[in-house]
């Protein structure tokens, strides 16, 4: 198959750097104004917390990169996670499932989701936006419904070991993180699967007169997407030992956040796993310093959404900038 000159692949070496030497540069001023701000930011467990409390949004984020390259979205990512969290906790709690079956089980709900989300926008041509919006609802009813409304207590040892165990002071979450980003970067970077997943960002008409089978690389990595969202139910409801209707409520706004301030292009075929993890890490020292500093947490979802508009006018204006170049 030759590659269109439509579509893009991802920066590597000198260029890579390059790209991402805006986010890398402001990560470190972030961190330098967060420092002379509290003392406490810089210490080892303050540090080790940054990254758990990270871990999940991590997960969803390699999900969200995958959505955001085919230039779709997903914003039912955060529903997906509060439902899959909530039955996770129903099975082990009211129905005392085996730790593996709602293991399972949630990973299946979550690809259940996806494959809607898939089938809707790949198949059926409803806009990305719309079938996610819609998944998001049904998603969020369904855990006022499972969940009555209350929070469920977990109180089963082997499932809340899932999320609170560590090794050498690390937590096992911040593991599993490390291990999806890793993964991710190499279907994106190592695969054809990968490569399919930015021509399609790139022009989705090139790579069909390519020879991509457009409709089936556009609806998978949303049931990708679907199983990451489940990991990220199981993780949170093991780690906090509860799940409550609000579980994963304004994850798909850091998810969302954190990749397009990592340098990946909202109409698609432009992005990396690195630049994505350090909008996580950004994101993260973000939330964490306001928290130390004792700002109102309101105030983080205002930063967040001005660091969103002010990504996405960037790559408005860079674009432009190489049109007329």
């Amino acid at each position: 198959m030759e590659k269109s000159k439509a579509i893009r692949v991802p920066g590597k070496g000198e260029a890579y750097f390059r790209r991402n030497i805006g986010i890398i540069i402001g990560l470190i001023a972030l961190i330098v104004i967060v420092s002379l701000s509290t003392p406490k930011f810089l210490t080892g467990s303050n540090i080790l917390n940054l990254l758990k409390s990270n871990a999940v949004n991590a997960i969803i984020c390699c999900g969200m990169l995958l959505a955001i390259l085919m230039g779709e979205i997903d914003i039912s990512v955060g529903s997906t996670v509060g439902l899959t969290g909530v039955i996770g906790a129903y099975l082990i709690t009211n129905m005392n499932a085996p730790v593996w079956v709602t293991v399972i089980a949630c990973l299946a709900v979550g690809a259940l989701i996806g494959t809607i989300n898939g089938v809707s926008i790949s198949y059926l041509k409803v806009p990305a936006f719309v079938a996610t919006l819609a998944t998001q609802c049904i998603g969020r009813g369904l855990t006022e419904i499972i969940s009555g409304g209350v929070t469920i207590r977990i109180r089963n040892d082997a499932y809340t070991a899932l999320g609170n165990t560590s090794f050498g002071g690390v937590s096992i979450i911040v593991l599993y993180a490390g291990l999806v980003l890793i993964l991710t970067w190499f279907l994106l970077n190592r695969t054809r699967f990968g490569y399919y997943i930015y021509a399609l960002g790139g022009n989705k008409t090139a790579a069909q007169y390519s020879g991509v089978d457009v409709k089936k690389y556009n609806m998978l990595p949303y049931v990708l997407i679907g199983v990451l969202c489940g990991l990220g139910g199981i993780i949170w409801s093991a780690r906090l030992g509860s799940a409550a209707a609000t579980l994963g409520n304004g994850f798909e706004m850091d998810a969302i956040a954190a990749v397009v301030i990592g340098g990946t292009s909202m109409s698609g075929g432009v992005g990396t796993v690195g630049g994505t993890f350090i909008g996580i890490l950004i994101i993260g020292v973000i939330t964490n310093g306001l928290n130390l500093m004792g700002i109102n947490s309101f105030w983080q979802s205002v930063f967040k959404g001005v660091i969103i508009m002010v990504a996405v006018v960037i790559d408005v204006l860079r674009k432009d900038r190489a049109k007329h170049q």
